[in-house]
C-alpha cells in the first residue's frame, strides 16, 4: 500500500500556498437528524443532514515569503474579503486532492517566551467540496 507523506499536504488558494503549516486537517461532516420512532424497536435511527467542511492549520509564524501569511490571512478577515476557492492536496498543479469555496474564519498567533512564534486558523466552506 502507498504512503503519503504528510509533509506534502498543504493548503493553496490559487498557487499561493498557506506559508509556514506544520499541521493542515481537512474536516468534513455531516448532521445526522434524528429519524427514531415507536417502530424503531429501541434502536436509534437517522437521517442523512446538512453537510459541512473546514480546514484547521497551524504553523511557525513568519510575515516573509511568497504565499499567504498569517498577516494576509488576517488582512481577508478585516477587509471581510469574499470566499476563496481552497485546494487542499498535494501541490497547487496536482490533480489530487479537494477544492472549493472557502471563508477565513480565524486565526491567532501565539508568541511565547523564548520559543518559536506560532499561528493557528481555519477556513469554513461555504457550499460543496470536491474531489480532484
Amino acid at each position: 500500500m502507498a504512503k503519503v507523506n504528510g509533509t506534502v499536504m498543504t493548503i493553496y488558494s490559487g498557487a499561493d500556498v498557506i506559508m509556514w503549516t506544520k499541521n493542515c486537517t481537512l474536516n468534513v461532516e455531516q448532521d445526522l437528524p434524528d429519524g427514531t420512532t415507536k417502530d424503531s424497536l429501541g434502536w436509534e435511527e437517522h437521517i442523512n443532514g446538512v453537510r459541512r467542511w473546514s480546514i484547521d492549520f497551524d504553523g511557525a509564524f513568519d510575515v516573509s515569503g511568497s504565499g499567504m501569511t498569517p498577516n494576509e490571512l488576517i488582512a481577508i478577515i478585516i477587509a471581510r474579503t469574499a470566499d476563496a476557492t481552497v485546494k487542499f492536496g498535494t501541490s497547487a498543479a496536482a490533480a489530487t486532492g479537494w477544492t472549493g469555496l472557502a471563508t477565513v474564519k480565524n486565526m491567532s498567533i501565539s508568541g511565547a517566551m523564548e520559543d518559536v512564534a506560532t499561528f493557528s486558523g481555519s477556513l469554513t466552506g461555504n457550499g460543496a467540496i470536491t474531489a480532484i
